[in-house]
C-alpha cells in the first residue's frame, strides 16, 4: 500500500493544496495590512479636509466636501446599523484632538464593503461623510484561489481517472497467473497505460493460445503413445514366459510411468498443480530410479543417514532419475555414488572438468549439449531445475578432486516455517 502509485499522487495533490493553503494565507494576511493600512491613510486624509471645513457656514462646508471628492448625508439609523468600524485601533500618527474626538465617540470611522464614512454624531445636524470605494477590497485572490482548487481538483481526478484501469490490468494479469483465465484488458484509448494494456493483452493472447495449443499437443501424444502399450500389454498374456516376455513387461511399464511421469512434470514445471508433498525415503527413490534405468547394484553406490526429505515423491523420482542417468552417461566409470547428509543429496561421478562456457545455469538450459550425444534430449538438468525450483529447492554444482558433483538442497518446509 505504501507504494501504491495512487497513494503517492494522493499525498502529492494533499501537500500542494495544503502549501497552497499556506500560501494564499500569508498572501491574504499581507493583503490585510496593506487594506487596513490605505483605511487609515484614507480616513486620515478624511478627516484632514474635514478640519479644513470646520471654519466655513453650514451650507458651504457641503459644498466644499463635495468639491472634494466627497459625499454628505444625513445619518439614518438603518444605515448606521449596518457600518462597522474601520480601524481595529487608533493610528498613532492622528492628531490628539482626532484623537481624543474618536475615544469619546463624537467622531466613528466607519465602513461596508464598498465606502469608507465618518460620523460626526455630535454635529448639528449630525452628519455622515462617503468616501466612495474607499473600503473596496480586491476579489482577485479569493477568485484566484478558487480557480487554482477546482483546476487541482480537475487535473487530480482526470490523473486518477486515467490510472484506474491500471487496477483492472494488474486483476487480470494476476488471476491469469494464479489461475490461467486470460481475461481480455484491451482498451480503445489512446494513452500509455492503453498501449501497455493493448501489448499486454496481446502478449497474454498468444500465450494463451500456444498453452492451448500444448495441451492439446500433449493430450494428443499422450493418447498417441497408450494405444501401442495397450496394445502390447494386452498381447503379453499370449508369449509365453520367459526373459522376452520380462523385459517387454518391465519396458511396457516404463513407458507408462513415463507418459504419466510426463504429465506431472509438465503440471508441475507450468504451474498449473502444485507439489504433493510428503515424506520420502532417498533410498526408495534411488531404487525407484534405478527400476526405470535398467540399472544394476553395481552402477550405484550410496551412503544414506537414515532421514527422510518432504516432497512430491512422485514427481522427485525424475529427480533422482535425471541425476543419475546425467552422471552415469558421463562418467569415465560408468558408475555414480550418491551420499545423503541432512538435507543434502549429493550425486557424484568421475570425469574431467567441463569447458570453460559450460557453467550450471548454461547446461540446465533447455536441449543443451556439452558432450554430443544422440541418445539425449538434453532436457534431463532442465527437468530437474523446474522440478526443484516448483519444491523450493536448490541445485549446485562443483568439481573436486576429479568428480562432478551435483548437489540439492531439500530443504524441509516444516522447518522453514518455524
Amino acid at each position: 500500500m505504501v507504494h501504491s502509485i495512487f497513494l503517492r499522487i494522493t499525498l502529492f495533490f494533499l501537500v500542494t493544496f495544503i502549501a497552497m493553503g499556506i500560501g494564499f494565507y500569508s498572501i491574504h494576511q499581507r493583503l490585510a495590512q496593506e487594506y487596513n493600512h490605505n483605511i487609515e491613510l484614507e480616513a486620515g486624509n478624511l478627516l484632514l479636509v474635514l478640519r479644513k471645513s470646520i471654519i466655513l457656514e453650514p451650507s458651504l462646508r457641503k459644498d466644499f466636501l463635495e468639491a472634494q471628492g466627497y459625499r454628505v448625508a444625513e445619518p439614518h439609523p438603518d444605515l448606521t446599523k449596518t457600518l462597522q468600524n474601520a480601524l481595529t485601533t487608533i493610528p498613532d500618527d492622528f492628531p490628539e484632538p482626532i484623537k481624543d474626538s474618536l475615544k469619546e465617540g463624537r467622531i466613528q470611522i466607519l465602513k461596508d464593503t464598498n465606502n469608507l464614512y465618518i460620523y460626526l454624531t455630535k454635529a448639528t445636524p449630525p452628519l455622515l461623510i462617503i468616501k466612495t470605494d474607499a473600503a473596496k477590497q480586491p476579489l482577485w485572490p479569493e477568485a484566484l484561489f478558487i480557480s487554482l482548487i477546482i483546476a487541482l481538483l480537475l487535473l487530480y481526478w482526470l490523473i486518477i481517472r486515467t490510472l484506474f484501469p491500471l487496477k483492472k490490468l494488474i486483476h487480470s494479469i494476476t488471476t491469469y497467473g494464479k489461475e490461467g483465465i486470460y481475461t481480455p484488458i484491451k482498451s480503445t484509448n489512446k494513452d500509455e497505460i492503453s498501449l501497455v494494456a493493448n501489448a499486454l493483452d496481446g502478449a497474454m493472447h498468444k500465450n494463451h493460445v500456444l498453452l492451448e495449443a500444448r495441451r492439446l499437443f500433449l493430450r494428443n501424444i499422450m493418447h498417441e503413445l497408450k494405444t501401442p502399450i495397450t496394445v502390447g500389454k494386452l498381447s503379453l498374456p499370449f508369449l509365453k514366459k520367459g526373459e522376452e516376455k520380462s523385459i517387454l513387461e518391465r519396458a511396457f511399464f516404463r513407458m507408462e510411468h513415463l507418459i504419466a511421469e510426463l504429465v506431472r512434470v509438465e503440471q508441475i514445471t507450468s504451474g498449473a498443480l502444485s507439489p504433493n508433498l510428503k515424506e520420502c525415503d532417498p533410498k526408495e527413490l534411488v531404487h525407484k530410479a534405478k527400476e526405470l534405468l535398467f540399472l544394476n547394484d553395481e552402477t550405484i553406490e550410496a551412503i544414506y543417514n537414515g532421514e527422510s526429505i518432504y516432497a512430491d515423491c512422485d514427481v522427485f523420482v525424475t529427480v533422482f532419475k535425471n541425476l543419475i542417468d546425467n552422471a552415469v552417461k558421463y562418467s569415465d566409470e560408468g558408475k555414480v555414488r550418491i551420499v545423503q547428509n541432512k538435507t543434502q543429496i549429493r550425486f557424484y561421478n568421475k570425469g574431467n572438468p567441463w569447458p570453460s562456457e559450460c557453467t550450471l545455469k548454461s547446461i540446465s538450459e533447455p536441449f543443451f549439449h556439452h558432450n554430443e550425444n544422440p541418445n539425449s534430449f538434453g532436457l534431463g538438468l532442465y527437468i530437474v531445475k523446474s522440478i526443484l525450483d516448483a519444491h523450493n529447492f536448490t541445485l549446485d554444482y562443483r568439481y573436486e578432486s576429479g568428480y562432478h558433483c551435483f548437489i540439492i538442497e531439500c530443504w524441509n518446509p516444516l522447518l522453514m516455517n518455524d
